[in-house]
């Protein structure tokens, strides 16, 4: 199976006072498409620094990342922009819908920022929100939709593009249980129906079940957990 990202010696710390606290050492890992994997750990201990790193939003102190067969670490901010717009998307715990817009018009923004004429790009996004069970709530604005409404937008917005990966990061903390349950339902569904490649970050042992592969990062150091 093709491997999609691959992380070497991986490396990265942060000052606590005046000492240097390495949240991510010589962290090796690769990622097949396809892949379902979760890592978990401890509160403060560089679980979103990692994810941030592999969707190119934050730079590691030294070590390199390969995705899709191109070396990210040595790319300018410029270029990194727009790799991230072709091959990354993101699902956060909070939507950050921008409220002024349709549901519509969000999830089809990064098509228009790249370029995509607006019909086209609209069409696009609605047979997305139809593939997510919102088509209804595409021309509703998001103070207009539920909690788990919204986050399907995210969702839709976040596969707009076909990405290689999509990271999610607690990305059922601000649901309730029940819409947190179809969230995850969800993420399988597109999985299986999209060979999506999936990288999720939680806190919680019983969200990180649903993934194929498990991963723990405890003391800089990451695990195979299962």
């Amino acid at each position: 199976m093709e491997t999609i990202i691959e992380v070497k010696q991986l490396c990265k710390s942060y000052l606590s006072g005046q000492q240097a606290l390495r949240v991510l050492d010589h962290i090796d890992l690769n990622i097949r498409r396809g892949d379902f994997i979760s890592l978990m750990g401890p509160s403060g201990s560089g679980k979103s620094t990692f994810l941030n790193i592999i969707g190119t939003m934050d730079a590691p102190d030294s070590g390199e990342i390969m995705i899709a067969g191109e070396n990210v670490t040595r790319m300018p901010e410029h270029q990194l922009a727009l790799f991230r717009q072709k091959h990354i998307g993101f699902v956060f715990q909070f939507h950050y819908l921008l409220p002024e817009f349709t549901i519509e018009e969000n999830v089809a923004m990064p098509l228009m920022i790249g370029g995509m004429h607006r019909p086209e790009a609209l069409t696009r996004a609605r047979e997305i929100l139809d593939y997510l069970g919102i088509a209804e709530r595409g021309h509703h604005y998001p103070a207009e939709i539920s909690g788990g409404e919204k986050q399907r937008a995210v969702v839709g917005r976040a596969l707009i593009n076909r990405p290689d990966i999509l990271l999610a990061d607690e990305p059922t903390g601000n649901l309730d249980k029940n819409s947190g349950k179809r969230m995850l339902e969800l993420f399988r569904k597109i999985q299986k129906d999209l060979n999506q490649t999936f990288f999720l970050v939680t806190h919680d042992e019983h969200i990180a079940a649903i993934a194929d592969i498990n991963y723990q990062l405890d003391n800089g150091r990451l695990s195979k957990t299962s």
